[in-house]
């Protein structure tokens, strides 16, 4: 079983601040969970887009890791919220050492104060957290965050891109989307949909196999705890999804659609999968199986195909750091590889220079932030 830990905000929070903000026109501190509305506003607003506060609620307050850790800052005598900064409890272990683990999400200032140095001020003071040189972080940095970075002379925490792989079910809406005129893309789009078809087969997607049987999961439980830590664990930095977690980020979310896999093999789970249903594209959150041999990752491959190809999609994707056990399987069931557009970040001070390689590390879509 892999536990969820206490959720220490109480104490996160009450530990003593002594580092003030370098301009006295602002008041930077921690916020309560009573406040989190008001850090909803400032990120719409920042975004200029409305997140539905039901997403928010299951991101900031029903992660059972923790509640969100929030920086605001005001400017002084002024009751206005300029900017937030918040990270998200997420269990990260090295090896079988549990950290105090967190994805960075929400950072985001009011546009009016926008590009006038608030960070620079914010910053510092969170950084004089007792707690800081002992949490090891993550995220997944925008082009804004990268430059920050550069700024700051970090760029050396942003790891570089996950590696990406794409398999084509339906490509005449993908070469549409490129730019292809609709009858152009409709004659390649068969041809390749019968190329990639036929690829899958022969890499034995498609074909009865030995392997168990598959089927939905409702709700994940603590029995796919033992199969997590027997194919997942890793000698450096990786994140272990227990059934608390699973059930929360994919089967609890509000505001996205996921499909769990799981094989069973005399009604035991040995391996499982996730897959998100956004429209034309289908996304493999997780694909936790036996490596010794390929039949159960390509057996819940297949099923997650079918299943997307029912749900209309053209395209089945996945990213992750190099490190991930199944990018052959994934290879020989017709993925090709791309260059993702996700960036990996990282800071841990009690690790460094360890954790500033990227081979040190396993992470996938799930240990991305909500996007």
């Amino acid at each position: 079983m892999i536990p969820t830990p206490p959720d220490p905000f109480e104490e996160w929070y009450r530990q003593p601040i002594d580092e003030l903000p370098a301009d006295s026109r602002f008041v930077v501190r921690r916020a309560r969970p009573e406040e989190y509305d008001r850090v909803y506003d400032v990120v719409d607003a920042a975004f200029e887009r409305k997140r539905p506060r039901a997403v928010y609620d299951w991101l900031y307050r029903q992660n059972p890791t923790g509640l969100a850790r929030v920086w605001l800052q005001y400017e002084r005598g002024s009751d206005e919220l300029l900017k937030v900064g918040a990270s998200f409890p997420w269990p990260i272990w090295r090896n079988r050492e549990a950290l105090t683990g967190s994805v960075g999400g929400d950072a985001a200032t009011r546009p009016a104060w926008q590009r006038k140095g608030l960070n620079h001020i914010r910053r510092p003071v969170r950084n004089s957290h007792p707690w800081y040189d002992h949490l090891c972080g993550i995220s997944g940095p925008n082009a804004n965050s990268r430059a920050v970075a550069k700024t700051l002379g970090r760029s050396d925490h942003v790891l570089g891109r996950l590696r990406g792989g794409i398999s084509l079910l339906r490509a005449s809406p993908v070469l549409q989307k490129v730019g292809l005129p609709e009858a152009l893309a409709s004659r390649l789009g068969a041809a390749s949909d019968a190329f990639f078809s036929a690829w899958r087969g022969r890499a034995g997607t498609g074909r009865p196999t030995s392997a168990g049987r598959v089927e939905e999961v409702r709700r994940f439980s603590v029995d796919f705890d033992e199969v997590t830590l027997r194919h997942m664990s890793w000698p450096k930095f990786w994140s272990p999804h227990n059934a608390d977690f699973l059930n929360w980020r994919y089967l609890d979310h509000p505001g996205e659609s996921y499909v769990g896999l799981v094989l069973l093999e005399d009604d035991r789970p040995e391996a499982y999968a996730v897959m998100r249903l956004d429209g034309q594209g289908a996304h493999l959150a997780e694909l936790v199986a036996d490596t010794a041999s390929n039949e159960h990752a390509t057996t819940l491959l297949d099923r997650a195909t079918k299943i997307a190809l029912e749900a209309g999609c053209s395209y089945l994707n996945f990213f992750a750091t190099p490190s991930f056990r199944h990018w052959g399987t994934l290879r020989r069931a017709g993925f090709i590889p791309y260059r993702s557009q996700n960036f990996f970040e990282v800071a841990c001070p009690r690790f460094e220079p360890e954790i500033l390689k990227m081979k040190n590390w396993q992470a996938g879509p799930g240990d991305r932030d909500y996007h």
